[in-house]
């Protein structure tokens, strides 16, 4: 019997497979192997820095469609890798969801994070108000076409600052990218790119956590 890991074939049986099944056939006790565990951190470090590198690359180039595609491969092919090597269903099916949702979330973050350092808030012109109706709940939104002072339309709608009581030749104030990169916006926006950047920080941890576990729990 190996050092460091129990042989007890005399235990409930189908326990254990389901177990295995779920959360891997990890059966050692006290540290897991040093090879292990380094396969673990460099694998979901690495699925991290390359899902969050490739958002923010995509969303400053304005590319965020194939970035957002090239996460979610990335994420989808680590739980590939993952359920090769017999790691927990549970685990591998947390790291493709985790991955994917932090490939469509730093992109938003990200125009967020730029709006926030370099944005600039301007007035501009209601010019037409749009009325959303949401059947079964009773609610109603507008959002608001806008324009500058001099006549140019703003690409992006007002929604948060558009109110039921807006009409067309009001003021509202938006936040424009200098350099263009973003669309304007009338959200509110944190007050730094560090402000913005804390969850999905948070989130690429998590991700790197759940997949080094699942490396971990891989080998019985």
């Amino acid at each position: 019997m190996r050092p460091g890991y129990r042989d007890d074939p005399s235990g409930p049986a189908p326990d254990i497979s389901s177990r295995a099944l779920m959360w891997g056939p990890a059966n050692f006790t006290g540290m897991p192997p040093r090879r292990l565990l380094l396969e673990g951190i460099l694998l979901g470090a690495g699925l991290s820095v390359l899902i969050v590198a490739g958002a923010v690359a995509g969303a400053l180039t304005g590319h965020r469609l194939p970035a957002l595609v090239a996460g979610i491969m990335f994420a989808l092919g680590t739980a590939a890798y993952l359920f090769f090597t017999h790691a927990g269903r549970v685990l591998l099916t947390a790291v493709a969801l985790l991955g994917a949702v932090l490939s469509w979330w730093v992109p938003r973050v990200t125009a967020e994070a730029v709006l926030a350092e370099r944005g600039e808030t301007r007035s501009v012109v209601v010019t037409e108000v749009h009325e959303h109706r949401y059947e079964g709940r009773d609610y109603v939104k507008n959002s608001c076409t806008t324009e500058l002072p001099d006549g140019t339309p703003v690409e992006a709608e007002a929604w948060r600052s558009c109110t039921l009581a807006t009409e067309p030749g009001d003021r509202l104030s938006m936040v424009f990218d200098p350099q263009g990169v973003f669309a304007p916006t009338d959200r509110v926006l944190p007050g730094s790119a560090a402000e913005a950047a804390w969850r999905p920080a948070g989130l690429a941890l998590l991700l790197a956590a759940v997949c080094c576990v699942a490396v971990v729990r891989s080998q019985p």
